[in-house]
């Protein structure tokens, strides 16, 4: 190290130690020498080529090149060519070193292998720097590397020109038809030496074979498209060879789910789904590493069926699935039962709609695999089971009398890790048990605080967090077991030491915000300023995890005091900034002049620029504290108002932030910081559909005026489907609070986005590149995400007509022709229920303006209350009640035709998604609007029969209004 520092301070200080260091690098005897001296001078060269003097500069060029020829060692050769690389980065901007392609050209077609290698590794290293003329050499090293990807001699100028291929692919234009056809014909080659790769278990350039084929994937060029099927194949039999390395599979496997998420529809075009799902079927019953960080065939194989689950439709997913799971569970090898209860796990996030009324029959195979001999299945099943209640929370609690008693006996397991995993599927259903859990309390207080106190290291922050979950779901019936649970929970946010025990100390300050919100502020207040003080003190510990439970705990009691909170907020905010404010880089930084590289590794020192050194830690923590700071103004109101600007400016900067969830948060912060603006100046309601500036204060103004422009500007960028279903909720609510201040001076940029969605020409719909000659994919079959993002986009555009009025038609003639396509029964039951529900809100909003659409809505609305499936029934029985008291027409001749649909919804005994209820209120408008025209003698025994309403409470006020017209006109006798 003293060495170190003194080259760096007497040697290395200035320009003249770079025509040394190349004497060096060229002329040492000892090849390791040479090659530290490359490294050197590499980074010498960054720092002071601009200081020397044109003639050295020149004998440097000619130098490193004859160098580089004739030098015999690969590392050197690549130490020497990242030289190159980094002058030719400074000269060719300046018009300098002209003849350096000209070099490699004549490298790339040298009869010497070394010398091929040389061309093509630099010049795959110079593409960024002469992009600006690449249109101008791409036919050029088209026909070059069409030569050099069949190299007679050397993989390694195969696996290069491959690499340089893939960066060559990034500066052909879509439109360019000759250049993606002329790079299609060198795909076939392309796969040819990943599979010499594969052949030889040359891992490494498999990897950075399959790294270009990834990225291929995401170009907006339809490069692949030719050699797609062939690529699938190849990707799914390198997957499924048990005989190849795990690495390689693995390496084939990421490649499937890379294809799962930027080809979803290359995918069905080819047909290739259900046998692809097939392939990966088995492999999900493969052993998996201890380790849960780890990789393995199997963990990748789950993670391509859950990509399918959330990319495609579920009906091209769940039945071949759950087909498998049926046979799997049947086997005698428990890896394939353990494999069925995983792949079920694993797909229900993008299928959830699909199975909600399937819920019984998955959770009887829970069930099954729960009790199942083999330990991994059981573990597997708990899983299983943690991840289907976080998505069908209530259907699942529904059979928590089969439940409970199995997580019972599974949390007594004497497998540690079998008590893990079912107390992880406790935590997720215990809060849907609602009054339920007070069946199941004692028992389960008992088994967790024993759990607490003596549990294994690993085990007690989950069961700690069960209990907080059980002081959620339970309330003020967890009053007798506060005491012993809030002493415990204290004496763990004190904590300190290794990571496990900082783990520990985390869910405590997560719980003691679930205790504090069930005891109740009066209950809780003594313990208030020793767990805050607690929590300050761990936002002071380096630890993300602890700052990350620290804001949730904060966000928390915040609600639970309200205003009374406000004495510490001088202590949050600046926590809040701080993370904020966090470089996600400083933590990778290194220092790469201590001197202290491994020469046998230096050939990677070039990654030191790589833009994913990224903390994902920070980036967690980060998104909690957005969240927090929402929380915090909502509750405390103006005793946060000092720190609103700086953290609304933060906020504002993370709407580009990398991680999706980040942005979202930060959407969602913003848009509170609007509306709680607007709640403290109290102004006067708005009225609706009068689309003129409603007076609001300065406050809400300046941060309308910051928040709107800003995320209509990222809108326009983002390409994840979340995000902007995230936007259209929050500016559907934001619009239902403050009126049509919020978005009156942006209505038409805001129109244009929602119509983008319903055209499906939002970017983050089009992620999917194919050929313009291919043909249409069945646009009526959606994956579940989309229909939510169609979804919030019609609700957004439902809540227009609330906020506008007999103004909003002309916005309505626009989109009107786009929500009715969502009605055809070619679509699932959430598309045509999402449609005609927002034409049923669009009519009520509107009022008399909807009179002139009223002649094409009747029909929809009576088709809709004919469906089949009671969501569809229910908003047609609510859309026709509504267009006969909105529009100013004489609908009583259709009344008839309107009670006799009505009537099977009235008697029903049951009230799936309210359509008794909207039946109900829709009699009450028919009523209203002309009870002359309704037979009241056979219809109010039904009606009253079907009272009163149970969950729509919407309808209460259509329903006790026309009681009260029929017994002040005294015609309910």
């Amino acid at each position: 190290m003293e060495a170190s520092s003194t080259l760096n301070q007497q040697y290395y200080c200035n320009a003249a130690c770079v025509p040394a260091l190349l004497a060096i690098s060229a002329e040492n005897q000892q090849w390791q020498i040479r090659q530290l001296a490359a490294v050197e001078l590499r980074k010498r060269i960054t720092t002071f080529w601009e200081d020397i003097d044109g003639n050295t500069q020149q004998q440097i060029r000619e130098m490193i090149l004859k160098a580089i020829v004739d030098e015999t060692n690969d590392l050197t050769r690549h130490g020497l060519a990242r030289v190159i690389s980094t002058i030719a980065k400074s000269d060719i901007p300046n018009k300098k070193w002209e003849d350096l392609i000209q070099f490699l050209y004549r490298c790339c077609q040298s009869a010497t292998a070394t010398h091929r290698e040389i061309g093509v590794y630099v010049l795959d290293s110079l593409f960024e720097t002469i992009a600006d003329t690449m249109g101008a050499h791409l036919q050029h090293l088209f026909e070059l590397f069409a030569v050099l990807i069949n190299d007679p001699e050397s993989l390694t100028v195969q696996v290069t020109t491959l690499e340089a291929l893939g960066k060559v692919a990034e500066f052909i234009e879509p439109e360019d038809r000759v250049g993606v056809a002329t790079f299609q014909g060198l795909v076939p080659a392309m796969v040819q030496v990943l599979q010499k790769c594969l052949a030889t278990d040359n891992e490494d350039s498999a990897s950075r074979c399959f790294e270009v084929f990834n990225t291929l994937l995401i170009l907006e060029a339809p490069l692949l498209n030719r050699h797609f099927g062939e690529l699938i194949e190849f990707s799914i039999n390198v997957g499924s060879n048990g005989e190849l390395d795990d690495n390689l599979r693995i390496m084939a496997l990421n490649f499937l789910v890379w294809t799962a998420t930027y080809k979803r529809g290359r995918l069905q075009k080819l047909k290739i789904v259900k046998p692809l799902i097939e392939k990966m079927m088995p492999i999900t019953a493969l052993e998996d590493p201890e380790d849960v960080d780890d990789d393995s065939p199997s963990r990748v194989a789950l993670r391509v069926l859950n990509v399918l689950s959330t990319s495609l439709p579920p009906q091209h997913v769940f039945p071949t699935v759950i087909s498998h799971v049926l046979q799997y569970m049947q086997s005698t090898d428990p890896m394939f039962r353990k494999g069925a209860m995983l792949s079920l796990a694993i797909i229900i996030e993008g299928c959830v709609d699909y199975t909600r009324e399937q819920a019984g029959d998955i959770v009887t195979l829970i069930c099954a695999g729960m009790s199942d001999s083999d330990t991994r299945v059981r573990r597997a099943s708990c899983m299983a089971l943690g991840c289907i209640a976080d998505e069908l929370d209530d259907e699942v609690a529904c059979y928590h009398e089969k439940l409970m008693p199995l997580i019972f006996s599974l949390m007594s397991d004497s497998n540690e890790a079998t008590v893990k995993y079912a107390l992880n599927a406790l935590d997720c259903i215990l809060e849907s048990l609602g009054a339920n859990i007070a069946i199941y309390l004692p028992q389960l207080m008992e088994r967790l605080v024993v759990l607490l106190d003596t549990g294994a290291m690993d085990v007690k922050p989950i069961a700690l967090s069960a209990i907080g979950s059980a002081a959620h779901s339970s309330g003020e019936g967890f009053a007798p077991y506060f005491g012993e649970v809030i002493a415990r929970i204290k004496r763990a946010m004190a904590l300190t030491g290794d990571d496990d025990t900082l783990a520990l100390r985390g869910v405590a300050t997560d719980t003691a915000g679930a205790i504090a919100e069930a005891a109740g502020r009066e209950a809780f207040r003594p313990h208030l300023e020793e767990t805050m003080r607690l929590a300050i003190e761990g936002m002071d510990i380096a630890s993300s995890g602890m700052r990350e439970s620290g804001y949730c705990y904060f966000g928390v009691m915040s609600r639970v005091f309200e205003a009374e909170f406000s004495q510490y907020i001088g202590y949050i905010a600046p926590h809040l900034l701080d993370t904020l404010r966090m470089d996600e880089t400083a933590a990778f930084e290194q220092d790469i002049d201590d001197g202290s590289e491994d020469m046998e590794n230096t050939d990677d020192d070039d990654d030191e620029d790589s833009p994913f050194k990224v903390n994902t830690a920070v980036a967690d923590e980060k998104e909690v504290a957005a969240d927090a700071a929402g929380e915090l103004f909502v509750s405390t109101g103006a005793g946060f108002l000092p720190y609103v600007e700086d953290i609304a400016k933060e906020l504002v900067n993370l709407l580009e932030h990398y991680s999706e969830t980040v942005r979202k948060s930060a959407i969602v912060s913003l848009f509170t910081f609007i509306r709680t603006f607007h709640k403290i100046a109290m102004p006067e309601p708005w009225k609706a559909g009068v689309p003129v500036r409603v007076p609001i204060n300065d406050n809400t103004a300046a941060m309308i005026k910051l928040v709107l422009p800003a995320v209509l500007e990222m809108w326009k960028d983002e390409d994840d489907k979340m995000v902007v279903t995230q936007i259209c909720v929050e500016l559907r609510s934001i619009m239902k609070d403050v009126g049509p201040a919020v978005t009156v001076d942006y209505a038409q940029d805001i129109s244009n986005n929602l119509l983008e969605i319903f055209e499906k020409k939002a970017l983050c719909q089009t992620a999917d590149y194919d050929d313009e000659d291919d043909e249409e994919q069945d646009e009526d079959e959606l994956a579940e995400l989309d229909s939510l993002l169609i979804g919030a986009t019609a609700d957004c555009v439902a809540e227009f007509a609330e906020v506008f009025g007999d103004a909003f038609e002309t916005i309505l003639d626009t989109f009107l022709p786009h929500i009715t396509g969502y009605m055809k029964p070619s679509f699932a039951v959430s598309e045509r229920a999402m449609a005609v529900g927002c034409l049923a809100e669009i009519t009520k909003n509107m009022g008399p303006g909807i009179t002139k659409y009223a002649e094409a809505l009747f029909p929809m609305f009576m088709t809709a209350l004919a469906d089949e499936h009671a969501e569809v029934r229910s908003n047609g029985a609510f859309g026709v009640g509504a267009l006969i008291e909105s529009a100013t027409i004489d609908a009583s001749p259709y009344f008839g035709d309107v009670l006799k649909a009505l009537y099977p919804l009235i008697k029903r005994s049951d009230n799936p998604n309210n359509v008794k209820d909207n039946a109900a209120g829709c009699v009450a408008r028919l009523i209203l609007e002309n009870a002359d025209a309704v037979p009241l003698s056979d219809v109010l025994p039904a009606w009253i029969g079907a009272l009163p309403i149970r969950g729509d409470h919407l309808e209460d006020l259509p329903v006790y209004d026309a009681i009260c017209y029929l017994l002040k006109n005294k015609r309910a006798d």
